[in-house]
């Protein structure tokens, strides 16, 4: 279709000829504003032969600036709402370069998915407006997937945004920000006001990039990631404790009071700091030891 659907004209234009009531539970906030789609587009650096994942396409208004920018590449848009499909199938009639997918994609097995549409070799990106309430399962989801990603773009609410992307001693700081930095490095785009959405949801937004790391020193490092994210969220579950006291009355895990005291002391940890300052390199590095000294014992 030639005119734009990211505009307050064309979206309620399509709301009327499908007669669509949007489904709030499913967070249908649709872009009215075409900046915010190039930006997105430019944030994606896309070079027209990618594999790109959407997630969330609603109506199309970030489909179709997709679609504008691919010449040899394919579109997977996975979307829950099956009267969306029935819409995105009605306004792109280019089957060769989008797939459509009715499936809820907090519960997608991203590397099979991806398989049976040929993406092995080749440049993969997943660039969404990602629904707010299911935005932490779709992006850990991808990230836990193994699949081999070159770079993830999308808009997400501003709070979880600022969450992804916060460093060691902030407030926002905590186990999101640390599962999301273990695997990919990421960076805060741009800032969206609420205003560019239809309907205007309560919150302000932010088009969030992860890349991958050139090297991943974290996974690397890491001995057992399983008992490292033990560690992690007891840290962040009892963040106002010493890191002494959240990792020895941990729901999650059952460690010995002496041995935490300990591998703090041979770390050179104070035993009153808290873990919320700690860096992820010495989250790997105090994990590792714990480890190792109660491997040790057994």
């Amino acid at each position: 279709m030639k005119n734009k659907i990211a505009s307050p004209s064309e979206t309620r234009k399509i709301l009327s000829k499908y007669d669509l009531r949007l489904k709030h539970g499913l967070g249908q906030n649709f872009l009215i504003d075409s900046n915010i789609i190039d930006i997105i587009i430019s944030a994606a650096d896309i070079k027209g032969d990618e594999f790109i994942i959407e997630v969330g396409p609603g109506i199309g208004s970030l489909t179709q600036a997709l679609l504008e920018n691919l010449h040899e590449g394919m579109i997977l848009a996975i979307e829950k709402d099956s009267e969306m499909i029935e819409v995105l199938n009605d306004l792109f009639n280019d089957k060769d370069k989008l797939k459509l997918i009715n499936k809820d994609a907090a519960n997608l097995n991203w590397k099979e998915t991806a398989a049976k549409y040929n993406a092995e070799n080749r440049s993969v990106k997943l660039i969404a407006n990602l629904p707010y309430y299911v935005t932490t399962p779709i992006i850990m989801g991808v990230l836990e997937s193994d699949l081999e990603l070159e770079q993830l773009v999308f808009m997400v609410q501003k709070e979880v945004g600022e969450r992804i992307c916060a460093g060691p001693g902030t407030k926002k700081f905590g186990s999101l920000s640390v599962a999301v930095q273990y695997h990919m490095k990421p960076e805060i785009v741009h800032q969206v006001p609420s205003s560019v959405f239809m309907p205007s949801p309560d919150v302000d937004s932010v088009i969030v990039s992860l890349k991958p790391y050139e090297k991943n020193i974290y996974q690397q490092k890491v001995l057992d990631k399983n008992f490292f994210f033990k560690i992690v969220k007891s840290i962040f579950q009892q963040r106002r404790k010493t890191l002494r006291n959240s990792l020895s009355k941990s729901a999650v895990i059952n460690l010995d009071r002496d041995l935490i005291t300990k591998a703090l002391q041979d770390e050179g940890i104070g035993l009153k700091k808290r873990g919320e300052k700690l860096s992820i390199s010495e989250m790997i590095s105090i994990s590792n030891r714990i480890y190792r000294m109660r491997n040790s014992e057994n």
